[in-house]
């Protein structure tokens, strides 16, 4: 029972609750009071505060942790401070030193229920490496152990990774071999077409135009099946420095030729020498020929070939075609192959040659000349054949001005004097007809040898020139002496005479006759 503290201390007081304690253990479990509810009997809402009556120190509250937390979990905090239930009877225990009045429903009475300092947030990294250090377990080390399932799971998505990584590389390497491959396949047929392992041995002739660029030989030499890979050749040639200095002509090429060996197949060949080629003045187109073939340069059929068709780019040359190539001409580019001193390398092409021969007429017949022609009324083909007849009919530097005056002069009247009557044009039909040139020219010779060449048998001038004329020849062409000449007649010893009339003429030739009986009677 409960004691009145006024009564003083009883010192039953801490047994009796002992045993109350002691039973309340034993019958079954009572729930823990919570404020604003009903209490299930009288007694026990009755009941006091239990408290352990000490001199030192009360005794803790012996209630049951869980009931406490019981207690807590199902009325919160705050509807055990908004609503209070009656009040259990304090007891004085000692008027001297009073217990503290310990609401059983408060979280301060069980130590179980004060809440727990905040602990401060710790990186996981560090936690790990704080629990490594100290020997703790780490979560992951802590987890249970995995049933045979989850292994069995594991394993799969393992064995499914592993998988998914090998394809992966297994395609990764296949692409690289594929690449690897076909670079290969390309680094051999290239290294083959310039080096010219495995290639066909058949030959293919070209012809290089004149001032041919790398450019241009890598495409010809495509176009005729000679390298596969022209692009290349222009790199290989640049990396090699090539100046490109190109022989123009024809060539026999073939496609195992290297790139090495297909330039120097154009280029000149110093090594094996040169040479030094005069050309006369007034040499017929044959006679070049003949002088060129004797220094080993050319052959003879290609020089006739390149002569007549060879498309060599100078404006004469396509004033001559514009104009038409007169019918009975015996070649084409007679006349222009200028007579000079040339350095030729042996194995100079014919075009080459040629060409050279053609280049240096270009820089003899200058704009002046051009415009001179045109004053006369006379193309550049007729200035030449008029060269060409004083060339092979003069003897003296003086014969040149004073014998083309006299073909003027009958040129123009050509209803006084309509043929030119040149020895020297019979003296080339000739040459043309039979491979030699006569010695001298009879009168049967003019008046029967039937070629359009013959000025005794046809009007004007002849179908070409009938010689490649000197720069003096050309000059006094297109500059003659001012004269009444229309006759002249030479005598072995190259002394000429001229004559206005018939007359005149005739008494020349007499004593042309004379002299020719002399010298020959000396």
């Amino acid at each position: 029972m409960y004691k009145n503290p006024e009564q003083g201390p009883d010192n039953n007081l801490g047994e009796d609750n002992e045993k109350l304690f002691q039973k309340r253990k034993t019958d079954a479990p009572q729930s823990a009071h919570v404020p604003g509810k009903s209490v299930p009997d009288a007694g026990q809402a009755a009941r006091p505060a239990r408290v352990y009556a000490s001199n030192s120190s009360p005794k803790k509250n012996s209630a049951p942790a869980y009931a406490n937390r019981r207690s807590a979990s199902q009325d919160g905090a705050k509807n055990s401070a908004a609503t209070p239930g009656p009040a259990a009877p304090t007891v004085k225990i000692n008027t001297a030193a009073k217990a503290p009045k310990v609401p059983v429903q408060s979280k301060q009475a069980s130590p179980a229920a004060t809440p727990a300092p905040k602990k401060q947030e710790i990186p996981a990294y560090a936690a790990r490496r704080t629990a490594e250090s100290a020997g703790t377990p780490t979560p992951s080390q802590s987890q249970p152990a995995a049933t045979p399932t989850d292994k069995k799971a594991g394993l799969s998505r393992l064995g499914a990774d592993m998988m998914a990584n090998s394809v992966k590389a297994i395609t990764y390497i296949v692409m690289v071999l594929v690449v690897a491959i076909f670079i290969s396949i390309f680094v051999i047929r290239v290294g083959n077409d310039v080096f010219a392992f495995v290639k066909s041995e058949d030959t293919v002739d070209i012809t290089i135009p004149e001032d041919a660029t790398t450019q241009d030989i890598a495409s010809i030499l495509y176009d005729n099946g000679i390298i596969s890979y022209p692009n290349i050749f222009k790199l290989y040639a640049a990396l090699k420095k090539e100046a490109g200095d190109y022989l123009a002509g024809d060539y026999t090429v073939s496609p195992s030729m290297s790139y090495d060996e297909l330039r120097r197949e154009f280029k000149p060949k110093a090594a094996e020498g040169t040479s030094w080629v005069t050309i006369p003045e007034g040499y017929t187109t044959d006679e070049i020929i003949d002088l060129m073939v004797s220094y080993g340069i050319g052959e003879r059929e290609t020089y006739i070939d390149v002569i007549n068709n060879y498309d060599f780019d100078y404006w004469f040359v396509d004033e001559l075609e514009a104009g038409g190539i007169p019918e009975g001409r015996y070649y084409r580019l007679d006349g222009y192959l200028f007579p000079d001193t040339y350095q030729f390398y042996n194995s100079s092409s014919e075009v080459t040659v040629i060409d050279k021969l053609l280049s240096r007429f270009n820089q003899v017949f200058v704009d002046d000349y051009r415009t001179r022609a045109t004053e006369l009324g006379y193309s550049i083909d007729q200035i030449l054949s008029i060269a060409s007849l004083i060339e092979k009919e003069a003897g003296t530097a003086d014969d040149y001005r004073k014998i083309s005056s006299v073909f003027h002069n009958r040129l123009n009247r050509p209803d006084l004097h309509p043929k030119l009557q040149s020895d020297a044009s019979t003296a080339y039909a000739l040459q043309m007809i039979t491979g030699e040139r006569p010695k001298t020219i009879t009168p049967d010779d003019n008046n029967n040898t039937d070629s359009p060449y013959n000025t005794y048998l046809h009007n004007g001038l002849p179908p070409g020139p009938i010689s490649n004329p000197s720069a003096s020849a050309i000059r006094y062409a297109l500059y003659p002496m001012d004269s009444n000449y229309y006759y002249f007649v030479s005598a072995n010893n190259g002394m000429t005479f001229y004559a206005s009339t018939l007359v005149e003429h005739n008494r020349n030739i007499q004593q042309v006759a004379q002299m020719n009986n002399s010298q020959q009677t000396n």
